[in-house]
């Protein structure tokens, strides 16, 4: 069925809006996911403060370019449109993992990251980086294991001087 000259105008006008505001951006394709599937990935974006959007891709390339990104990369297949408004590593992460899970029916191709086009392989990439909070921890970790290691030559400097006097 085909979409009125009016509608497609407010297509592009909304995803403009979401493209211009989004600090990052996921191309994904996707092919024969169920229903569920569909409403269980838009839950899990919306949860990171993602929006999952489905359009044609002429409107998503107008849109892209209205919004000064640049132009659309060539893609094949439907394409879904995934915009991040906050943590936009959590965007990929989402992404990556629940294209992990459905390999065949979800597939990341591209995105939108810090002002640039990237491709489908920088984009699982960022994806496989922990959460903020995980690199804190693990920063945490080595400096209280450096610091152990410290206090115990600290301890043994100690007692030696202990027994030598």
């Amino acid at each position: 069925m085909a979409i009125s000259r009016a509608k497609k105008e407010e297509i592009v006008k909304t995803l403009k809006e979401d493209i211009s505001s989004a600090k990052a951006v996921v191309f994904a394709k996707f092919h024969k996911l169920s229903v569920g599937k569909i409403s269980d990935l838009r839950r899990k974006f919306r949860a990171v403060g993602g929006k999952y959007t489905v359009s044609k891709k002429t409107l998503i390339g107008r849109a892209f370019q209205d919004a000064g990104r640049g132009d659309l990369p060539a893609m094949e297949g439907e394409v879904a449109l995934i915009t991040g408004r906050e943590d936009e590593l959590a965007l990929f992460k989402t992404a990556s993992d629940f294209a992990k899970k459905e390999k065949d029916a979800f597939q990341i191709l591209g995105g939108f990251f810090e002002g640039k086009l990237i491709g489908a392989e920088t984009a699982k990439t960022l994806g496989m980086i922990p959460s903020r909070e995980a690199l804190i921890a693990q920063v945490m970790q080595v400096m209280l294991g450096n610091i152990r290691k410290f206090m115990y030559v600290v301890d043994q400097l100690k007692s030696k001087q202990i027994t030598n006097n």
